[in-house]
């Protein structure tokens, strides 16, 4: 982890679920205007999230994403775009034999399982879980049952999620092989929810690609978070800041610690290192 010292931030990445947002999945105002602010101030603003594009536009839209040139980190890096041309800088897709193994191992489990393309959940079970729903719903996608044999790159299939109950998930988390884990990234980002993507696709390597793509330096890039999956962005930024509320894991490689997602976390950290700086 690089060693925090006197920088002028230029680039804030900001995770949604558990930073961004408080539990109720609600910005308050006060993170809100802080943003904006920071905005105004010149510093660009990246929401850098496992959600798809469709989960992170409502609060990309209520920050006023669009109306110059601000970027988004979806699907937890494998996918950067532009937010006001629709622009996409990156994007790593599975194969289809990759996509295959990963769905072949799930199926040993009680867990369900989803193909994650650019704009649709799909099912490969003619059972949606309610666990499966829950979590489409959360992010703004629709999930299609489609036939194992439908299944083609030209999809686009950028991850695969495991999804149940955290006890059905603790079993295949612990059940993985370790040439799995080699072979893929995968990471626990909820307690209900599993993600295999493509070996080298997080959200720092995203993050990485986005500050070079735009000329800045990552000793200038601030990255908060609070979960498994902001690790790699949170090590690989200037300033890696974790919430009150992050995972203990996290916290240990954090260079500061900011408030929780139910204290303002967010507007807090900009104040205190973003404006001072």
């Amino acid at each position: 982890m690089m060693r925090w010292g006197i920088q002028m931030i230029k680039m804030i990445a900001i995770d949604i679920d558990g930073t961004l947002v408080n539990e109720q999945k609600v910005m308050t105002q006060k993170v809100k205007e802080t943003i904006q602010e920071a905005m105004r101030r010149g510093i660009k603003i990246v929401l850098c999230t496992g959600r798809p594009p469709a989960g992170i536009k409502p609060y990309a839209d209520e920050l006023g994403f669009g109306e110059h040139e601000d970027y988004i980190i979806a699907q937890n890096g494998a996918y950067i775009l532009r937010a006001d041309t629709d622009e996409t800088v990156y994007k790593k897709t599975l194969t289809l034999a990759e996509v295959q193994e990963i769905y072949e191992f799930g199926k040993g489990f009680s867990v369900g399982t989803l193909l994650v393309g650019e704009h649709h959940y799909y099912s490969l079970e003619d059972e949606v879980t309610e666990s499966m729903q829950k979590d489409a719903t959360l992010v703004n996608m629709e999930i299609s049952v489609l036939d194992p044999t439908a299944v083609s790159e030209e999809m686009g299939l950028m991850k695969i999620l495991y999804i149940g109950e955290p006890n059905e998930v603790d079993v295949i988390d612990s059940a993985i092989p370790n040439k799995m884990r080699d072979d893929f990234y995968i990471v626990r980002s909820q307690d209900f929810l599993m993600e295999v993507m493509e070996k080298n696709s997080n959200k720092g390597t995203a993050l990485i690609k986005l500050a070079d793509h735009l000329g800045i330096a990552m000793e200038e890039v601030m990255a908060l978070g609070d979960g498994e999956n902001d690790y790699e962005m949170i090590q690989v930024a200037g300033l890696g800041v974790v919430m009150s509320n992050g995972t203990d894991n996290l916290k240990s490689i954090a260079n500061e610690i900011t408030l929780s997602n139910e204290e303002d976390g967010v507007a807090h950290a900009i104040e205190k290192w973003a404006f001072q700086s």
